[in-house]
């Protein structure tokens, strides 16, 4: 059997360009339990779905995300960088995105920002759509989550499990407070998941993107084994569409 949960890591990323329209679209009509995307932020403080610092690997531009405006990023191939099929795929806007996918799954947004006042933009964006009962909010930089915590304790938060249980330090969990954990595949031991447990969390662990598919599911299956609840990953296709999937 495979995992319970299943996230789409950056959209249905494994024959679609990542965080893409199209991408996030195929992952919510394949019936993830979350679609997860990445958020930076432009010179002109616009947020776009991009998960790398700069934008050589999944555009035909060049140089840090942080030094384009919106207007310049419009310009950009989004998905030719994966296949001549997806040439003219455009960058996303926050916006755009939530405007497709709010009444759809549930969805988690790996911010990559740690201005307050990008925060503030972001949990703006969640309030006007009304998302804010499906949105789930993680970030790389555990003071992004604790200013989220501190300061919006409407919005949802996944946290890193390092994150929520520091090594050699007590556990974030009352500051944080998040619905859900996540972490790196390697990371995620049955200690962890037991740790999760105990604090009523579930925890779901990322896949390597580079894995195919066989690899993806025997390491889903290890990480069962493990007690994790789920597992996110570019090949959600591959788990969902063959109905390989734990009740």
């Amino acid at each position: 059997m495979l995992a319970r949960r299943i996230a789409a890591h950056r959209g249905a990323s494994d024959t679609l360009p990542e965080n893409t329209i199209v991408a996030l679209a195929d992952a919510v009509e394949l019936g993830c339990d979350f679609v997860e995307f990445d958020v930076r932020a432009t010179r002109d403080g616009r947020l776009v779905l991009l998960h790398d610092a700069t934008l050589d690997r999944t555009t035909d531009g060049s140089g840090p995300v942080a030094l384009k405006t919106l207007h310049e990023l419009r310009s950009l191939d989004a998905g030719a960088w994966l296949s001549p099929t997806h040439s003219g795929r455009k960058v996303p806007t926050l916006n755009e995105t939530l405007a497709v996918i709010r009444d759809t799954a549930a969805f988690i947004i790996d911010f990559k920002e740690t201005a307050p006042a990008l925060i503030e933009e972001l949990v703006l964006s969640l309030r006007a759509d009304d998302v804010l009962g499906k949105a789930l909010v993680t970030a790389p930089h555990a003071s992004t989550l604790e200013t989220l915590a501190s300061t919006y304790p409407d919005v949802a938060i996944a946290a890193p499990f390092a994150v929520a249980f520091p090594a050699g330090r007590p556990a974030a969990l009352e500051t944080l407070r998040p619905r859900l954990l996540l972490a790196r595949a390697v990371d995620a031991t049955a200690e962890a998941a037991q740790a999760a447990h105990a604090a009523g969390l579930e925890l779901l662990a990322t896949l390597p993107r580079e894995l195919d598919a066989q690899g993806a599911h025997a390491l889903a299956n290890d990480l069962e084994e493990r007690g994790l609840d789920g597992v996110m990953s570019a090949r959600a296709r591959s788990f969902l569409a063959s109905g390989l999937r734990m009740v």
